[in-house]
């Protein structure tokens, strides 16, 4: 009896160990290999031996084409499986490398938002110290301002009280002690009732000459003054300021004469310092210097 030796493997993708030679009858399976075979009525053929031999060898060759497919198409699974592995691992690493640069620019934007943030919260502080000094300044601003005018005012102050004192002094210069009094020579010209109002101004009155020695101190001015002699509240009644007659007078010669009733003259005059009689009656309106009294108290 011909038997078939046949290499059994399992189908799965991995190689079986050979568990050894199998003897099978091939005549026990004549029913599964007669279902696989076609119909061949009415060729004839040449032997039922050459048949079957001819049927081994298909099956064998039908079986190592199975196989070889088999085999081919494991060796494609483990390709495929090992490239798309491969591609699967390439695409976790460029994913890993994608994750850690996303990361690491994560943190690089992380630590440059806390340095903006930390520089504004600086710069914060620094504007909040700014306005707070700026509020300081303005309010030192404010108040220099008003110190200013309170200055300025104060400075106007003394600036008008400077100026007083010195006409003061100005005027004081102007004074001249003499036996008990002080006398103010003008330094401008008015007429008779000006000048006696500007020696009252100053505490003082036009002069009255009451002594020979008070008629000498006034000829060293050598100037044209006026004194405070008048007749004009009656014509030819000569009368002090202070309301005393005239007891002692020094009229030059031919004086007063009214200018024999051309003009009033009703105001005496010291018109010739170099004489000693030197009085003169003149027009009250005329521009004169004049010369001012005060007794000093003691």
């Amino acid at each position: 009896m011909d038997q078939l030796y046949v290499n059994v493997q399992k189908p799965s993708g991995k190689p079986s160990k050979r568990k050894g030679v199998v003897k099978e009858n091939i005549y026990a399976n004549e029913e599964v290999i007669h279902t696989l075979v076609p119909n061949t009525t009415g060729i004839a053929l040449p032997g039922a031996g050459d048949e079957r031999k001819h049927f081994c060898r298909g099956a064998a060759v039908f079986l190592g084409l199975l196989c070889l497919l088999l085999l081919s198409g494991l060796v494609v699974l483990v390709f495929l499986f090992t490239k798309g592995n491969s591609e699967r691992k390439m695409e976790m690493a460029l994913l890993h490398n994608s994750y850690n640069n996303v990361t690491r620019e994560r943190n690089d934007l992380q630590i440059s938002y806390n340095n903006v943030t930390r520089e504004r919260n600086d710069l914060q502080i620094s504007y909040n110290n700014l306005m707070k000094e700026l509020d300081q300044l303005q309010t030192r601003y404010n108040n220099l301002a008003e110190e200013q005018d309170r200055l300025q005012k104060r400075f106007e102050n003394v600036t008008k009280e400077t100026n007083d004192l010195q006409k003061k002094l100005q005027d004081h210069k102007q004074w001249v002690y003499f036996s008990g009094s002080l006398y103010y020579i003008s330094s401008q010209q008015k007429s008779w009732q000006q000048s006696r109002d500007d020696c009252l101004q100053r505490n003082a009155d036009l002069l009255i000459i009451n002594s020979k020695e008070e008629q000498d101190f006034t000829r060293r001015f050598k100037r044209l003054l006026w004194i405070g002699l008048t007749d004009r509240e009656r014509e030819g009644t000569w009368k002090w300021v202070d309301g005393s007659p005239l007891t002692t007078s020094y009229w030059d010669s031919g004086e007063p004469n009214g200018m024999s009733g051309v003009r009033d003259e009703d105001c005496a005059e010291i018109k010739y310092p170099e004489k000693e009689n030197n009085w003169n009656d003149e027009c009250c309106d005329f521009q004169r210097f004049w010369i001012c009294e005060k007794t000093v108290a003691l």
